[in-house]
């Protein structure tokens, strides 16, 4: 907990380093430009209005010394630093999360629409594409309703003052934010990305990916790029009037922190403008216009250190919850902490019972769950099925990686796993029986017998646990034999156990690739059998990084592969890929004696979704 408390704050104290954080070195250095340009127009070509500083060199405009040295700017720096331990580091672990929000709405769907296998639209760049704009919305919806709250509830704006106390701009003014004004920020935030997460899913069966930069939704990466660190500075950059009834410049927020009567709550996006014209609180600068800023122009900064900046909103909070003297103020505050610790306790369980019976599981893949998980799984949801799925590492010819078996059979083990609902995955077994490729470096070979008891030992360790179904599936040809001894030795000893093995050789030898390809007009040659259009196009669907264009060759060896590889094609592969696992699952089930429900679960959980500060 400590070693994620530290990451968690050095990423915010080196924030100049971190793509995510919002005063990267490349948003600043875009802003640096953008000021440039905002100097050069109002020092050149500007009549009317402008900032007086721009009379001063390009320098003294952008870096001017009022804005950086002022008492404000002090606090700034200290309360970003201290801020980064309290909030970053603590806050923002224990307390921000979406999962309950998605395992609610998933949950919700099932039960107002109806559970379903499968999705009801098919996933495409347009999905992906509408998904990536709509997450942004929702996004930038949540900041706006709930900085319209800060504004509007006296409760909320005691906290939301520490932000507008600043009395000059600078990029770091952006961190000017108590954790309790962060929190409810994070934690509406959270709860309309668990909505776009979830119904996504709900609708294509698949996990969302948005399109993004360097991590960052593409939509957020190009408003963070052109000029985001304006917003906090004495740089005025507006944009064209019709322009600003679409997106917030900075020259709007800017308004928004001034102290003139007349700009107070106005301006509440972050990165659209149309929600502050929806309920009215839309400024447009129709030129430059001077501002002050703090809170007011009688008191623009209440706070004389940093401990005041945290301390006095809780004092103030106080009093307007008990604005005269109470000798009841004990019990109240008593009642408060109970009243929270209980609420806390039932979300929490509640929490857990949604993500137990509808929430997404978060990975078939059992490495990447915790044994909590998969207990919870088997307990719960009624997963006894678990596939042991078995690669290689051997030659793949002088263009494919040695693990092209571990990446394939990950990928469709993964997804007949999904489309059951009620399997899981255990990790690759990567060295198997390998004598006739033991001619080629980095080629590892077990012997038979070795390699049919490490299949034993890894079934009965499932079985230890529970797993009523153990299934083989291999994506080698020389993994087939030992698979097949292993389950008939397995099945006969544990029949009275009421536990299955079984060796999924539909996978391999009955999948009908063979077939498909001579209907397609490729003669038996071109195929191969090693490393040909099959293994290589399967790896250009699944792992393309693992197909080399100009392959590496030794003088006076043979490659090691067969076929014409030069015809392969990703599309081939997806195709190739989809009849293993339709032979696979159409086998499994002939076993089993019956298709699963088709509980869908998620292969890769939400931990790591972020949202945006005000």
């Amino acid at each position: 907990m400590f070693e994620t408390v530290m990451d968690k704050t050095l990423d915010r104290w080196f924030a100049i380093a971190t793509p995510n954080e919002r005063v990267f070195g490349l948003y600043l250095f875009a802003a640096f430009v953008m000021a440039i340009l905002s100097w050069a127009y109002f020092h050149f070509i500007a009549k009317a209005a402008k900032p007086e500083n721009s009379e001063k060199s390009v320098w003294g405009y952008i870096f001017d010394k009022k804005a950086y040295f002022h008492r404000s700017a002090y606090q700034d720096y200290k309360f970003f630093l201290v801020n980064g331990l309290i909030y970053v580091g603590l806050i923002s672990q224990l307390l921000i999360s979406t999962h309950l929000f998605m395992s609610v709405f998933y949950g919700s769907f099932n039960g107002v629409f109806g559970a379903h296998e499968g999705g009801l639209i098919d996933s495409s760049v347009w999905t992906i594409l509408l998904y990536t704009l709509i997450y942004a919305l929702f996004l930038d919806f949540a900041i706006f309703i709930t900085h319209l709250a800060q504004h509007k509830v006296p409760l909320l704006w005691e906290f939301h003052k520490v932000h507008h106390s600043a009395e000059v701009l600078n990029p770091l003014t952006l961190y000017r934010m108590h954790p309790v004004d962060l929190f409810f920020s994070g934690l509406i935030a959270s709860m309309l990305a668990g909505l776009a997460f979830a119904g996504y899913y709900y609708l294509t069966g698949e996990t969302p990916h948005a399109y993004e930069v360097m991590g960052l939704n593409i939509f957020v990466f190009a408003f963070y790029l052109f000029g985001y660190n304006l917003r906090h500075s004495q740089i005025w950059l507006s944009y064209p009037v019709w322009l600003s009834h679409i997106l917030i410049s900075p020259a709007q927020h800017q308004i928004h922190h001034s102290a003139d009567p007349r700009h107070w709550d106005k301006n509440m996006g972050l990165i659209f403008a149309f929600w502050d014209k929806m309920f009215k609180t839309l400024y447009v600068p129709r030129g430059y216009e001077k501002l002050t800023y703090g809170i007011s122009r009688k008191e623009p900064n209440p706070f004389c250190s940093v401990a005041d900046m945290y301390l006095q909103p809780f004092k103030r909070a106080w009093k307007l919850l008990c604005p005269e003297k109470d000798s009841n103020k004990a019990l109240v505050a008593l009642g408060a902490l109970v009243f929270i610790a209980v609420n806390y306790g039932v979300f929490y369980n509640f929490d857990q019972k949604v993500r137990a019976e509808n929430g997404p599981l978060p990975s078939v893949y059992m490495e990447d769950l915790t044994w909590t998980e998969i207990q919870q799984a088997m307990d719960e949801r009624g997963y006894d099925t678990v596939i042991i799925p078995t690669g290689g590492t051997e030659q793949n010819g002088a263009h494919v990686v040695l693990g092209k078996h571990n990446y394939v059979v990950h990928y469709a083990a993964g997804e007949i796993a999904r489309r059951r609902g009620d399997t899981l995955v255990a990790p690759v077994i990567s060295y198997v029986p390998e004598d006739v490729h033991m001619g080629y470096a980095g080629t590892v070979s077990l012997p038979e017998p070795l390699f049919e008891s490490v299949l034993k030992a890894a079934a009965q360790s499932y079985k230890a646990h529970g797993f009523k179904n153990i299934l083989f599936i291999g994506d080698s040809g020389g993994n087939q034999a030992g698979q097949a001894n292993a389950a008939e030795a397995l099945s006969e000893n544990w029949a009275k156990d009421g536990v299955k093995v079984a060796q999924i050789d539909a996978y391999y030898s009955g999948n009908g690739q063979m077939d498909w390809l001579l209907e397609q007009g490729r003669s038996k040659q071109e195929i191969g059998g090693h490393a040909g259009i099959r293994d290589t196009s399967e790896m250009l669907f699944i792992h393309p990084e693992g197909v080399r264009r100009f392959p590496w060759y030794v003088e006076g060896r043979d490659t090691g592969h067969n076929g014409d590889y030069s015809l392969a094609r990703r599309r081939t592969g997806e195709r190739m890929i989809d009849m293993k696992i339709d032979a696979a699952l159409a086998q499994i089930n002939e076993i089993l004696g019956t298709e699963a429900e088709g509980k869908v679960s998620l292969d890769k959980a939400m931990s790591g979704t972020s949202y945006m500060e005000p």
